[in-house]
This record gives C-alpha cells, structure tokens and sequence, in this order.
C-alpha cells in the first residue's frame, strides 16, 4: 500500500489547515482534495479525494495518523481503490501540505521518486 512518513509528531490542527483543496494538474490527471475529517481526540485525520484521469474518477480517503512516533500518510485501508501512480502522487502532495503547516521531514516512502518529483517534499 503507498504510504509515506514523516519524521516526529505532526501538530495535525495546525497542519491540516494547510491542504490545498484546489484542482491539481498532473499529465493528464487532475487531482483535488475534496475536505477532511478529525478524529474527536484530533490525532488523526480521514481525507477525501477525487482523482480523474482518462474520465475515470477515482475517490480515494487517506489517513493521516501517528505512525510509530512518526506521521503517517497512507491510504485508508477499508476502501478498495486502484493505487494508481496520479493516487500516489495525491498522497505525496498531501505529505507536501503537512510540511508546509509544519510537518517533519519524509523519512521513509514506498512511492518511487518520478512520483514524488516537483511536489517539494524535503
């Protein structure tokens, strides 16, 4: 399953406000978060996407939870979706977000690096 994790506890509250929802483009796959939810203790968050390629939508959730005393960014695992590379780069820009809102840095990956190219991941 992809996944990425992110070194340390992310504030999610403050993290999570930084997800851009805006319409992505990449080749021919839009890519949009679509909002999220909390859990009621805030230490993980489920975030619903929509991705569209070859007009064929995929709507995948991700899970943003603690990972070991890390954070992790992964799919929710009790939706069966295709794991497509335009899914995979979603994931990645969802780490990327995080980062911004103060999220540690990507200590470790399962999704290859022509994926995660440009997202700006540190």
């Amino acid at each position: 399953m992809p996944h990425l994790i992110l070194e340390g506890m992310t504030d999610l509250p403050s993290a999570v406000a930084q997800i851009d929802t805006q319409p992505r483009r990449w080749g021919r796959a839009v890519l949009k978060t679509e909002g999220w939810w909390t859990r009621s203790d805030g230490q993980a968050v489920l975030v619903e996407g929509v991705i569209v390629e070859f007009s064929r939508a995929l709507h995948p959730l991700a899970l943003i939870a603690p990972h070991h005393g890390d954070t992790g960014v992964r799919l929710w695992p009790y939706l069966e979706v295709e794991r497509t590379q335009a899914l995979q780069r979603w994931l990645a820009l969802i780490a990327a977000d995080l980062q911004r809102g103060g999220g540690g840095a990507l200590k470790k990956t399962n999704i290859s690096e022509d994926i995660l190219e440009g997202v700006g991941l540190r």
